[in-house]
């Protein structure tokens, strides 16, 4: 009885491993023909969310944390959770602290009463940190948007509506760190007065 299960068990192990590896090999050759469209192509339906991201905030229906380029300014402040470190009549800033001793600010622009465009600093520990977000940030904006390219350092998406998707690594020294910056406009992004 015992040498059946253990048979059993061993093939359909033997039939999850192929079903994996046929699945992998699809999913190859999709990212491979993506990688040849433009790069406003139609978002793909499923985007993972899980680990740092999570840790972030972050969505699969929102550019970020729940927060879409054009809507309500005053929405930011009931989606958002916490007191802003910042604010005055152009953007708002809030601040997510990790269990880690590492953290995120978060700038929001309004023009006309709507957000028009979205700064996110992370502040990290190390590269080793700084590879970590990296690796999983760029496949979730490549899945909502579509494959990047990569201009003056950065990695640039461009969404279905136009926007900018921007991440670059803006570590110096002993400081490690990324910057997103999401925006319709490249003019719509001033500097913070921090």
């Amino acid at each position: 009885m015992n040498r059946s299960f253990l048979i059993v068990a061993a093939l359909v192990m033997g039939l999850c491993f192929q079903a994996c590896n046929a699945r992998k090999t699809t999913d190859e050759q999709g990212t491979n023909s993506t990688t040849a469209t433009a790069s406003s192509a139609e978002p793909a339906a499923d985007v993972s969310v899980t680990g740092r991201l999570a840790d972030l905030g972050l969505t699969s229906d929102s550019h970020w944390r729940g927060i879409n380029l054009g809507d309500a300014f005053s929405n930011v402040k009931s989606t958002e959770k916490g007191e802003p470190f910042e604010s005055d009549e152009n953007h708002i800033g809030y601040t997510v602290e990790f269990k880690n001793l590492e953290s995120a600010d978060m700038l929001y622009y309004q023009k006309n009463q709507n957000v028009s465009a979205i700064n996110v600093d992370l502040f990290l520990n190390n590269q080793q940190s700084v590879d970590g977000y990296k690796k999983e940030l760029e496949p979730y904006f490549t899945a909502r948007y579509g494959t990047a390219k990569a201009v003056n350092g950065s990695s640039v998406w461009t969404g279905p509506k136009g926007e900018t998707i921007t991440l670059k690594d803006v570590s110096k020294g002993k400081d490690f760190g990324l910057k997103i910056r999401i925006a319709q406009d490249e003019g719509a992004i001033t500097a913070s007065t921090k």
